[in-house]
């Protein structure tokens, strides 16, 4: 077993004692001096006169740097401001005249929330320089505590500033950043904020296009890191190396309470990694390792550590290759396990036989272990093993097993019952692309567009060979639910 690493806090020391010195000298001020509110607003009116002075003789990095030195220039007399409104507006203020100066549209529902507990912006396609603007205000605001910025195709470079926003920021608790094409520097950037960060609690990086070479660093970030508790790494192209990575990581983690690395290619040696972990961690509750196509190798991992473990809640090995044999290595891990509560196999082959779902349901029927939530979707049973359902669905009132096979011919003769939606996604994933960079190609001149009429849209489709015709006439009616005539990017994004 590795010896646990023990985390620095020298990081953690100084800042409190930062802080602390920071609370006594402003004890201190206003233990001597009284300003009244008319004061208060002059000297909020003087500080949007300076950013906005600063705005025209600095760039925008130097701005932010400036910002983040002489933080007591934005944290003075913040009760009286907010009594008055000023903070907010000098917000608003200085984001405007940023995208003034990068020559960017503002965006209205982040000048209306900003400054609110939660700002939403997704789906808004700001890229790099929107990005930017928003990092601006966001570096300094010591009000809003969740983000989302979600499918907004920032870029790297974005990702960088998203990066600063990170790292000087110091009440911002929950960060959104799925869909946005965020790898390479912007990952970097996101990974060296996380290493210093102490107060981020939940972080989506799915569907950034990370592979294993951004894997390190940001693995690295997640081991020394005690604050964050949700960490979504979905929909990404991590691999071998990258399992390996984060196996580690997940080995020394004390803070890390969910996990999700489901779609992306973990196999093999990483695959045995991440189960290995489970023996060393103390601290995860639920585990998402879906659709990585596992195969069996490293299953006979989980034998030990579900032995071993006694913190992990929830876990999802759904579309994983699993044959009957690494069925039966869980199985026989379970028994004697005491928290396991929810366990996913579903839609895996299972052949072989099903020795091991009869090993998981002996071990449920005899009380060895704590399941509540079994799902063996797609996993071809016999009979005894039905009998054993039964049994202890009998015996267990609470209980909830989800099991059974959809008929051969259930896609192919019946129309009826094809969801387009999910033929959609099957096709975004096999050809490794999001559903934003798909609506850019559906123009006919590649341009980005909030829109597309029914028959441009449909003409795109069907150019770019996305799904069958008769799928198609389905997919535009549920995409243009308001029957405008128009499929929104906006819809399109969110339902695919």
């Amino acid at each position: 077993m590795p010896r646990r690493k023990s985390t620095s806090t020298s990081a953690v020391s100084n800042r409190r004692s930062e802080v602390s010195n920071k609370m006594n000298d402003h004890k201190k001020t206003h233990s001597h001096a009284v300003r009244s509110p008319c004061s208060s607003a002059s000297s909020s009116i003087k500080r949007a006169d300076q950013t906005i002075k600063a705005l025209k003789t600095k760039s925008l990095d130097e701005l932010m740097e400036t910002m983040s030195v002489s933080s007591s220039h934005w944290d003075t007399d913040l009760e009286d401001d907010d009594e008055l409104g000023l903070n907010k507006e000098t917000d608003n203020e200085l984001y405007e005249k940023v995208c003034e100066k990068l020559g960017v549209t503002p965006v209205s529902r982040f000048s209306k929330t900003i400054g609110q507990e939660e700002v939403k912006i997704s789906h808004r396609y700001l890229k790099e320089l929107g990005a930017k603007a928003i990092a601006s205000v966001l570096v300094n605001n010591n009000t809003t505590l969740k983000v989302q910025i979600e499918s907004n195709d920032l870029s790297p470079r974005g990702g960088v500033y998203m990066g600063k926003v990170l790292q000087r920021n110091s009440t911002l608790i929950e960060l959104n950043l799925a869909n946005n094409n965020i790898n390479k520097e912007g990952i970097r950037a996101i990974a060296e904020a996380l290493s210093e960060n102490t107060v981020i609690k939940r972080l989506d990086l799915s569907g950034n296009g990370l592979t294993d070479k951004d894997s390190k660093i940001l693995s690295d970030a997640v081991e020394n890191n005690t604050s964050l508790r949700y960490l979504n790494l979905s929909y990404n192209k991590l691999g071998e190396i990258s399992g390996q990575h984060f196996g580690s990581a997940l080995s020394y983690n004390n803070g890390l309470v969910e996990l999700n690395l489901s779609w992306n290619n973990i196999r093999r040696k990483g695959a045995e990694a991440i189960n290995q972990s489970l023996r060393y961690n103390d601290v995860l509750e639920k585990l998402d390792l879906s659709w990585n196509g596992f195969d069996d190798y490293g299953t006979g991992e989980l034998t030990d550590s579900f032995k071993r473990n006694n913190t992990l809640i929830e876990l999802n090995l759904s579309n994983n290759r699993l044959s009957d044999i690494a069925v039966m290595n869980i199985g026989q891990g379970l028994d004697g396990n005491s928290t396991l509560e929810v366990l996913d196999m579903s839609h895996n082959s299972g052949w072989g036989g099903c020795e091991g779902i009869k090993c998981i349901l002996q071990c449920i029927r005899k009380k060895r272990c704590a399941l509540q939530h079994l799902k063996i979707l797609d996993i071809q049973i016999n009979k005894s093993c039905e009998e054993l359902i039964t049994a202890c669905l009998k015996q267990d009132v609470e209980l909830k097993i989800e099991f059974g096979c959809k008929k051969k011919d259930s896609f192919v003769s019946k129309k009826s019952e094809v969801n387009p939606i999910d033929l959609l996604k099957e096709y975004l994933h096999e050809h490794k692309i999001h559903s934003s960079d798909l609506f850019k190609q559906l123009d006919i001149n590649g341009q980005f567009r909030d829109s597309l009429t029914r028959e441009e849209f449909v003409g795109g489709m069907k150019r770019l060979n996305v799904i069958k015709d008769q799928y198609l006439e389905k997919l535009v009616e549920l995409l243009d639910s308001d029957g405008d005539g128009e499929v929104d990017y906006s819809e399109f994004v969110k339902l695919s």
